[in-house]
């Protein structure tokens, strides 16, 4: 029986106990497994707390944490207990970075700051080009009133000075001419109408206005003694000069000017023949002018000179004039050369004759 019991109690025993054993060891198991677990979390957690007190206790230098340093369990990071990182304009005017970041630093300003600035910097240049302008204008015109209207340089009657002048050219008509541009400033006086004027007086060859700054002007003339006299049949005299122009002088002397016999002054002007005696006559050099005596203008082709050396001279008209006077000039310089001949007709000068 004793068997029995204890075989039905180990069977009963090893039944159950080996179940309830086998739940036991389960249940052993498993709490071994969960405090195996929570052991191994309770490690982890002081490995984590070593990890982190270690890198607390790293070189200064080091600041900076990365997404592997906090815990993967940790959810919630506390701002406080991060380090705080320079800002971008530390950063930029570190010596590390190269220097103040004056030049380097961008310039962050919102759109309606920035655009106030734009404005306000378009603005500040449309003043100063618009004030830059003004300024120019000004300037313009006080220079160009100062140049030509400001008695800065303005032609004064008193420091207009005339020369050249003789009998025959009136220094008072010259003087006239140039006293039209009194009052002006020098800088718009006309020298070219000054001389054009001038030269267009009778007995006058050349005239000269040179501007002598700041207020005066100088004319220099250059006046010649009349070609011929025009005797009328009534005695009167008119002085006329290589153009055919009527000098109007006072009192003047007539002495050592070739004189042509007319009938009317006036009307004889317009007369070809004596129109080419004036010219020839006009050419002439002050001493031959000075020994005729007589002057023959029958044609325009048979101008004639008689000397008051006892010589005539034939010219014809006034073409080839310098070269008839050089053959004459020739001629007389050597009188040997004529054998006594009193006559030259040059009218032809490259077939001169004598007799």
């Amino acid at each position: 029986m004793a068997g029995r019991v204890v075989s039905s109690h180990s069977g009963q025993s090893d039944d159950g106990g080996t179940e309830s054993r086998g739940r036991t060891l389960r249940g052993e198991t498993g709490r071994g497994v969960r405090h195996g677990r929570v052991a191994e979390g309770v490690a982890g957690k002081s490995s984590r707390r070593t990890v982190r007190s270690a890198s607390s206790q790293s070189p200064a230098g080091s600041t900076r944490r990365t997404k592997n340093d906090l815990p993967e369990s940790e959810d919630f990071v506390d701002a406080r207990r991060m380090e705080s990182r320079k800002s971008v304009s530390e950063r930029l005017d570190s010596p590390d970075f190269g220097g103040p970041g004056l030049f380097a630093r961008p310039k962050v300003v919102n759109f309606p700051e920035r655009l106030a600035e734009r404005r306000q910097a378009y603005r500040r240049r449309n003043i100063i080009r618009v004030a830059i302008a003004l300024l120019i204008v000004v300037l313009v015109s006080l220079l160009t009133w100062a140049l030509l209207f400001s008695p800065l340089l303005r032609l004064q009657a008193s420091q207009i000075t005339v020369s050249g002048t003789n009998t025959w050219v009136s220094e008072n008509q010259v003087f006239d001419i140039a006293h039209r541009q009194a009052g002006k400033s020098l800088i718009l006086v006309d020298t070219s109408t000054i001389e054009n004027d001038i030269g267009d007086l009778p007995g006058v060859t050349s005239a000269d206005a040179t501007k002598r700054y700041p207020h005066g002007l100088s004319v220099t003339v250059k006046a010649e003694v009349p070609a011929a006299v025009l005797k009328s049949d009534g005695g009167s005299l008119t002085a006329v000069d290589r153009e055919g122009r009527v000098l109007n002088a006072v009192n003047a002397s007539v002495k050592g000017i070739p004189v042509i016999n007319v009938k009317n002054a006036e009307k004889s002007l317009d007369n070809k023949a004596v129109q080419q005696a004036l010219k020839i006559l006009g050419t002439l050099d002050e001493s031959m002018r000075r020994k005729i005596v007589k002057v023959e203008a029958k044609t325009q082709d048979s101008v004639t000179t008689r000397l008051s050396d006892g010589y005539t001279i034939i010219w014809g008209n006034s073409s080839d004039i310098a070269l008839k006077k050089a053959v004459v000039d020739k001629l007389l310089e050597n009188p040997k050369q004529l054998d006594g001949a009193k006559t030259i007709n040059v009218a032809a000068p490259d077939k001169a004759t004598i007799k």
